[in-house]
């Protein structure tokens, strides 16, 4: 009987401890055209109109299933923003993008009309990707019937409807895992004046101090571009509790610099992206 009671009283405080711990948001998706023939998104979606019904039929199935969306209107708005925030780096536009609108997710679809025989029907390729990594999560094609329709529209929600579970089951078992394997981050180092290799007084090196930092604050991550002046650490994995967004985290790599490193920085974050710069 004593047995049993205590192991009642256990069962009861873990589920408490459960209880309490803070419950995942929904995450943020963005949906997205594949670039075609150097087009990029954005004016795709600006210009394209298939493009443009094949995204609000998505989106149209996404807010009935009541998943939360990135403002797309605002990347549009932005679009010079963004084009000048990609300029030059190495990186999936897409990903940029997602990551510029504050996204976990996107869904990035190509579309096809297709004529059978007297009717056509609707093919959307799709890919369910992390936004700061640009890492496949699933993929998946729709297709509708066949139907000698002139309504486009309908046929796109008739292939988002037809695979849209799968990649509901996609977004859900990736968004299950992120408090294993911690919420994705890119965090770029870029100095004017000072290498990034340099020997400060301490004898430590700059990049071997902040690598240190980096590791023993966060679950994974991976050195991304290096050069004399800038290193970039994509992706860096973080604890989604304790960094809950990417601000706060590019605050404690600001008092490093400031405290351990005796430098001034300019900080700026940009979606899932953070940017330290030298400031002079």
């Amino acid at each position: 009987m004593k047995f049993i009671l205590l192991l009642l009283v256990s069962m009861f405080f873990a589920h408490a401890v459960k209880a309490q711990e803070p419950m995942l948001s929904q995450p943020k998706i963005v949906v997205l055209p594949k670039s075609l023939g150097g087009v990029d998104a954005l004016t795709l979606m600006k210009k394209d109109s298939l493009v443009q019904t094949t995204v609000a039929a998505i989106k149209r199935v996404l807010v009935e299933r009541k998943l939360e969306l990135a403002d797309l209107e605002q990347l549009i708005g932005n679009a010079d923003f963004n084009r000048s925030l990609m300029a030059g780096l190495n990186a999936d536009p897409n990903a940029m993008l997602a990551s510029a609108a504050d996204a976990d997710i996107y869904v990035e679809f190509d579309v096809q009309i297709v004529q059978e025989g007297r009717g056509r029907k609707a093919k959307i390729n799709f890919n369910v990707k992390e936004a700061a990594t640009a890492k496949v999560l699933g993929a998946g094609t729709g297709n509708s019937d066949s139907n000698p329709t002139n309504d486009i529209g309908g046929l796109c929600a008739s292939a988002v409807n037809n695979e849209i579970d799968r990649i509901m089951e996609q977004i859900r078992s990736y968004w299950d895992d992120l408090p294993k394997y911690g919420k994705p981050m890119i965090v770029t180092i870029s100095f004017q004046n000072t290498k990034v290799n340099s020997e400060l007084p301490s004898g430590q090196y700059i990049d071997e101090v902040l690598e240190d930092w980096i590791k023993n604050n966060s679950k994974t991550y991976r050195i991304g571009t290096t050069t004399d002046n800038t290193i970039t650490f994509s992706p860096v994995y973080v604890d989604h509790i304790k960094y809950d967004s990417p601000s706060k985290f590019g605050r404690e790599i600001r008092k490093l610099f400031d405290k351990t490193l005796g430098m001034k920085i300019k900080l700026q974050n940009t979606g899932k992206s953070i940017r330290i710069e030298e400031q002079n």
